[in-house]
C-alpha cells in the first residue's frame, strides 16, 4: 500500500467534515475527495499524486456487484459531463477518497446490499482493460477523460469556496496519531460572506477494511 488505512481514514474525514459543513451537492464530491486529497498527500506526505477523471466501474462484491459511473454507450462505459467520477493516481496506485461512501451510493442506486464503509487503494496494474472483465469483487476498470477533467479544473479555480476550502483541508489536516484540531473557526472570503465566521467539527468517520 501506498498509504496506511489509518492515513487513508485521516484524509478522508478530514474532507468530509469540510463538505459536510459546507452542504455540498453530492454531484460534486469525487472531483472535490480527488482534488483536496491529492493536495494532501503532496503536502504532507510528499507523493506526487494527480486528480483524476473518466468513467469508472467497482466490483464491490455479490450483492451490490458493479458501481458504475458513467453513460452505457455501444457497450461501452463512457465518461461525459454529467456522468463521471474522479479519482488519484499516485507513484502506480489508485486512491478513491470518495470510496467510503459507496454504501450510500449502493442504496440510491436502489439495491438493498450491505456495503461497508472500505478504503479503495488499488495498484494501477491490477486495472481491468475492459468492462467485462471486472468479474469479482475488488476488480475495478477506469477510462480517462483528460479533456473533460482539464475543463472541470479550470471552471473549478474560479469559484472562491473551492479555493478557500481546498487550503482549509491542507491547513487543518495533521497526520495521525497526532489528535485533529477541533473545533475549526473559519472566516469567510467574498463579498457576501466577508467578515463571517462558522465552526467546523472535524469528524473521524468510519472505514473499516480495503477493497
Amino acid at each position: 500500500m501506498l498509504i496506511t488505512l489509518a492515513d487513508y481514514r485521516r484524509i478522508y474525514s478530514t474532507i468530509h467534515s469540510l463538505l459536510i459543513a459546507d452542504s455540498v451537492d453530492s454531484h460534486e464530491a469525487s472531483m472535490l475527495f480527488s482534488v483536496y486529497g491529492a493536495q494532501i498527500l503532496k503536502r504532507h506526505y510528499g507523493i506526487a499524486a494527480q486528480p483524476v477523471m473518466g468513467s469508472a466501474a467497482y466490483h464491490l462484491g455479490l450483492q451490490a456487484k458493479v458501481l458504475a459511473f458513467g453513460d452505457y454507450q455501444a457497450g461501452q462505459l463512457k465518461s461525459s459531463d454529467s456522468q463521471h467520477h474522479w479519482w488519484i493516481e499516485a507513484d502506480g496506485y489508485l486512491i478513491d477518497f470518495m470510496a467510503p461512501l459507496f454504501p450510500v451510493l449502493v442504496k440510491r442506486a436502489g439495491k438493498e446490499a450491505r456495503i461497508d464503509p472500505w478504503m479503495m487503494q488499488k495498484p494501477m496494474a491490477k486495472a481491468k482493460k475492459i468492462l467485462t472483465d471486472v468479474q469479482a469483487q475488488g476488480d475495478f476498470f477506469i477510462s480517462e477523460n483528460n479533456v473533460l477533467a482539464s475543463e472541470k479544473m479550470s471552471a473549478m479555480v474560479t469559484e472562491k469556496a473551492h479555493i478557500q476550502r481546498g487550503k482549509l483541508a491542507i491547513d487543518w489536516f495533521v497526520k495521525t496519531p497526532k489528535k485533529m484540531p477541533s473545533p475549526l473557526n473559519v472566516k469567510f472570503e467574498g463579498a457576501l460572506q466577508a467578515n463571517k465566521t462558522k465552526l467546523i467539527t472535524y469528524k473521524s468517520f468510519l472505514v473499516s477494511g480495503a477493497w
